[in-house]
């Protein structure tokens, strides 16, 4: 299982950014889960810019409105 990240710039975003963790096999399972959980995501983040977490890591995201 891998980490997918997708965060920063054009994700999610409203006022700021948000951010996207799916845990998955592979970045198709990835883009599946997305819309499967979230069918509105679609379009609302880069597909292609983001992060794989294979060890430890940590993602923070500073929230704002």
């Amino acid at each position: 299982m891998k980490l997918f990240v997708w965060e920063g710039y054009g994700v999610l975003q409203d006022y700021t950014c948000g951010m996207i963790c799916v845990l998955a096999e592979s970045l198709e399972d990835a883009h599946r889960l997305i819309k499967e959980k979230c069918d509105y995501a679609e379009g609302s983040y880069p597909p292609s810019q983001f992060k794989v977490a294979e060890n430890p890591e940590a993602f923070v995201c500073w929230g704002g409105s």
